[in-house]
């Protein structure tokens, strides 16, 4: 089972969740500014997303089995 990470710089919203009249519109990132890290095990890929996460990137753990 392969595990990694795909991580990509959230762009900043003008609006703060005190200001919204309305839900934002999931827009989805462009491919080529989506990045990927492969890791060893789960632990490995959670402590990268979080790191990442504290840098202000979108970071979400995938894996390709069971």
């Amino acid at each position: 089972m392969n595990i990694w990470v795909e991580y990509y710089k959230q762009k900043d919203s003008k609006n703060t969740h005190a200001q919204m009249k309305e839900q934002l519109e999931w827009v989805p990132p462009n491919p080529e500014d989506v990045h990927k890290r492969f890791c060893q095990n789960r632990e490995a890929a959670y402590t990268f997303a979080q790191r990442m996460f504290e840098k202000g990137y979108h970071a979400t753990i995938k894996t390709d089995g069971i």
